[in-house]
């Protein structure tokens, strides 16, 4: 009851903000968005079983924010609430932001270009006030950024980009501590002859020193035969994992050859994507390929019927190697248009299932 009373009491307040600092004020709001749906099986229509369908076709209509606004001073509605916000600028580079809602929740700050003082409540009561405060500098080539709050919550991180330079390698490090601990990345990056790259980074986890639980990566890419070639080893937690990568334009397309091996299985995927757009007198692409799964691809079209009338088709199918089960296959066709549109879905998998729905601006 008397938080009723006490949301009461907020109201007036922020309707009488309104009155007198809004004599002239800017009204400000997007469209808001109007739309239904419904799902089910296309007999659902031909028994005459109407109910369902318009059920779901109700119009569900999305809110929008809403914003009078004058000199600093804003009143707005969002997600069902009322705000006044204030923001002012002072000595150049401070600024001073406050906003009260009509649940008597509020925030407020206080930033400039390398600090900032955040913090937040409810009514008047200090009991449960929160903030949270960040400083950033630069010191000799270093960033420096401090992170704390009334939890006594800390994350100090300390960067260098460009730290030197060690038998060609460009090297750089970055720091953090936490209230858990410290971690640590360090980054070596050197460019090769013929357009290569080898890089190599270590990193450990937040309070864990041991170095051999430390994340090592290194990495090598290298042009090969008109495509780019990519292998790369880590090592975490005592794991080896090795990661092989070729990919190349082929025939208007594009082949994709990814290897690894880690905890003595072996994964791969080649895969083969390519527009149709150039053969066929509709935006058009197929993508198929291989995994250690299975066999896989993919059809999609697209065609304009009218001016605004838009048709798309598309086909998926998969094949489990060395599985009792048969191939999956899935396609759907959909017609639309700037209000609304209707999609037939049908699969291997389940009995066809028709979508129809509309959404727009208004």
């Amino acid at each position: 009851m008397g938080r009723q009373m006490r949301r009461r009491s907020v109201v007036p307040g922020l309707a009488g903000l309104a009155a007198l600092g809004f004599g002239v004020s800017h009204w400000s709001g997007p469209a808001y968005a109007v739309k239904g749906s419904w799902e089910g099986a296309p007999t659902t229509l031909k028994d005459g079983q109407y109910d369902s369908v318009l059920k779901g076709l109700e119009p569900a209509v999305s809110l929008p924010p809403i914003t009078f606004k004058r000199e600093g001073l804003a009143l707005s509605v969002e997600d069902g609430r009322l705000n006044a916000d204030y923001q002012t600028k002072f000595d150049a580079d401070k600024t001073f932001q406050l906003r009260v809602n009509d649940e008597q929740d509020w925030r407020a700050g206080l930033s400039t270009a390398d600090a900032s003082l955040r913090v937040r409540g409810h009514g008047p009561s200090l009991d449960n006030l929160f903030w949270e405060a960040s400083q950033s500098g630069s010191a000799e080539g270093r960033d420096v950024q401090l992170d704390f709050n009334s939890n006594k919550e800390y994350n100090l991180t300390v960067a260098q980009e460009r730290l030197g330079e060690l038998l060609g390698a460009e090297l750089a490090a970055r720091f953090r501590a936490t209230n858990d601990g410290v971690t640590g990345r360090f980054d070596a990056h050197r460019e090769l002859p013929g357009h290569a790259a080898l890089s190599y980074s270590v990193e450990n986890p937040v309070g864990v020193y041991d170095l051999a639980r430390s994340a090592h990566v290194g990495e090598l890419a290298v042009p090969v035969a008109g495509g780019k070639a990519g292998l790369k080893l880590v090592h975490e937690n005592s794991v080896q994992g090795y990661h092989g990568s070729y990919t190349r334009d082929v025939s208007g397309g594009n082949a994709d050859v990814r290897v690894s091996y880690k905890n003595d299985a072996l994964g791969y995927n080649v895969s083969y994507a390519r527009s149709l757009g150039d053969v066929l007198p509709v935006d058009a692409g197929v993508h198929v390929g291989v995994d250690d799964a299975g066999v896989y691809g993919k059809l999609s079209a697209h065609r304009s019927v009218s001016q605004d009338l838009g048709a798309d088709y598309e086909a998926r199918a998969r094949f489990e190697l060395g599985g009792d089960s048969g191939p999956e296959l899935a396609h759907s066709l959909k017609l639309s248009n700037k209000l609304g549109y209707a999609q037939l879905l049908h699969g291997s998998s389940g009995s066809p299932r028709l979508r129809v729905g509309y959404e727009f601006d208004a």
